[in-house]
C-alpha cells in the first residue's frame, strides 16, 4: 500500500497540484528546500543577489501552488534558476513547493526588496478559467 502511494504522489504536476497541508510532508519540504534552496533563496526564504523573496506577495513566475510547482519543475534558465525536475522527484517538487508558500508573510530579517507582481489566490482562479 505505501508503495502504491509513492508511485501516486509521483504522478503529480503543475496541473493537478495541490497545497499540502500535513506537517510530516511539510518538514520534508522544508528539508529538501534547505538543502537545495538556500544558496539563492537564502536560509528563511528572504532572497539574497540571486533568487527573489519568497515569504512576500510578490512573484516572478506567479504564485500559488501550481505556479511554484511549475517554477521548480521547469526553473527559469534566463534567470539563473535550474529545473529541478532531473533531481528531484515529482512528490519531492510537491512538498517544497507546499513548503515555500508557508513562508507567506513570515517577515525574516535582511529580506529582499519585492520583485514581480502581487499574487492573491483570486488571480490563481482567474488564471485557472482563462481570465488572466
Amino acid at each position: 500500500f505505501e508503495a502504491y502511494l509513492a508511485k501516486q504522489a509521483n504522478l503529480v504536476d503543475e496541473t493537478n497540484v495541490e497545497m499540502l497541508h500535513d506537517e510530516a510532508e511539510l518538514s520534508m519540504g522544508e528539508s529538501i528546500f534547505i538543502s537545495k534552496c538556500t544558496p539563492c533563496h537564502g536560509q528563511f526564504g528572504e532572497g539574497n543577489s540571486i533568487g527573489p523573496n519568497l515569504t512576500d506577495d510578490y512573484w516572478l513566475n506567479g504564485g500559488g501552488i501550481k505556479n511554484v510547482f511549475k517554477t521548480i519543475k521547469y526553473g527559469v534558465p534566463e534567470k539563473g534558476m535550474i529545473s529541478w525536475k532531473s533531481q528531484l522527484r515529482a512528490a519531492d517538487m510537491h512538498r517544497v513547493a507546499s513548503y515555500i508558500l508557508t513562508l507567506k508573510g513570515t517577515n525574516p530579517p535582511n529580506q529582499k526588496e519585492p520583485q514581480g507582481d502581487i499574487w492573491t489566490e483570486e488571480s490563481e482562479e482567474g488564471e485557472a478559467i482563462g481570465m488572466k
